[in-house]
């Protein structure tokens, strides 16, 4: 009797500190799906700050690009961990819904992972076209985009798949989160408002500061879903 009664409190002894070790990790998990919006904001101002053609396309933004090496590194890296972190919820979120809306989280975290493998990498893309231009002035940087957009379906394939995951995926994602009624109906306008703000602006400063209200205010119900689930 005293053999058993030993070792029944040598075992939990032993899992009480791996339960706690289990709670922490899971709950630095949760907590990241709640900076995540927050961290996509603060990197976005960095991108919409360091970018020399902000409110600019076409040929006069890829011209500023080239002339401008050092700020443009500042925008795409911003930029590149701004959409990362900003898909980031949609994809460690589904998690979180088990009941109503659980296959669309599921959805939306496939896109979200697909929009986050591709979205941010193709930043790349703004330092080789300035180092192009740099090398070949901006006649060689047109050559070549235009050489990969017409033989490349590669080129075409990851912006399909970046702009399912962060257009389509992170909004379907709080839609399972609502099903699920782990967040209100208004916390949908908070990630719809930034896209619009985003594509409409092309990179202006201003859509930053919307982005960064929206995306703050996405966290707040992101809280209240992962005490909830």
């Amino acid at each position: 009797m005293t053999a058993i009664t030993a070792t029944e409190s040598s075992t939990s002894a032993t899992s009480a500190p791996e339960a706690t070790t289990t709670s922490r990790a899971v709950a630095v998990r949760r907590g990241l799906i709640i900076a995540a919006p927050i961290l996509a904001a603060g990197f976005g101002f960095m991108g919409a700050l360091g970018d020399p053609a902000a409110g600019h396309n076409g040929a006069e933004m890829v011209k500023t690009y080239i002339e401008n090496p050092t700020p443009l590194q500042w925008k795409s890296t911003g930029y590149h961990w701004a959409y990362a972190f900003w898909m980031l919820p949609a994809f460690l979120g589904a998690a979180l819904v088990k009941g109503k809306g659980a296959w669309l989280a599921n959805v939306a975290a496939l896109l979200a992972f697909a929009g986050m493998v591709t979205l941010p990498g193709m930043l790349i893309t703004d330092w080789y076209a300035s180092a192009i231009g740099h090398e070949f002035g901006y006649a060689g940087t047109h050559a070549v985009e235009t050489y990969m957009e017409d033989t490349m379906w590669g080129v075409m394939g990851f912006g399909i798949a970046s702009m399912a995951g962060f257009v389509i995926g992170v909004p379907l994602s709080v839609v399972a989160l609502m099903r699920a009624r782990l967040v209100r109906w208004w916390t949908l306008p908070a990630v719809v408002v930034p896209l619009v703000a985003l594509f409409v602006s092309q990179g202006a400063v201003w859509s930053a500061a919307v982005c960064a209200v929206c995306l703050t205010a996405y966290a707040v119900p992101l809280r209240g879903a992962v005490r909830k689930a």
